[in-house]
């Protein structure tokens, strides 16, 4: 137990880590020179229970924006994303956003699937049932909730400077 501590303190103090106030882990990766990444990672399941990774990313370059981005990563063999078909989000009272999926061209993979983070979402209230509906090639959507503490994450990823 002591060694996963000193681990975790090591990894915290070489800036591999940020750790705020509300608890968040968020991951902070330098990519390349002037180019920064970071990201809140989760497991989150499914209407069916199947698991997903989800992780959900901010890149800076030269301190500017680039992109925010959503990545949603099933068990392989299991799951495979229509492409290119956008993600819909359903958030508070009947309010739909999609988002565009970046791999519209060519998925790294048939069960990952990504898209660009809607602005409209950036100010979404902690109180708001927040769904994805991810296009999967069966014909059907597989369904996650985000909860809260989820979306916490996610605000400070995009707040994060």
């Amino acid at each position: 137990m002591l060694i996963i501590g000193l681990v975790f303190l090591i990894l915290v103090d070489q800036g591999s880590f940020t750790v705020n106030s509300a608890n968040a882990l968020i991951r902070e990766i330098e990519e390349a020179p002037n180019q920064i990444v970071y990201q809140a990672k989760h497991t989150l399941r499914d209407q069916e229970r199947k698991p997903w990774q989800v992780v959900f990313y901010k890149r800076l370059t030269s301190g500017e924006v680039d992109t925010i981005n959503l990545r949603l990563v099933g068990f392989p063999g299991s799951v495979e994303f229509t492409h290119p078909q956008p993600l819909k989000i359903s958030y508070g009272q009947d309010k739909i956003s999609l988002a565009r999926d970046n791999f519209a061209e060519k998925a790294p993979a048939p069960n990952v699937g990504e898209y660009q983070f809607p602005e409209v979402l950036f100010g979404i209230k902690t109180n708001a049932k927040v769904f994805l509906y991810l296009p999967l090639k069966t014909n059907q959507q597989a369904r996650i909730k985000i909860t809260v503490p989820v979306l916490l994450e996610w605000q400070e990823v995009i707040n994060h400077k």
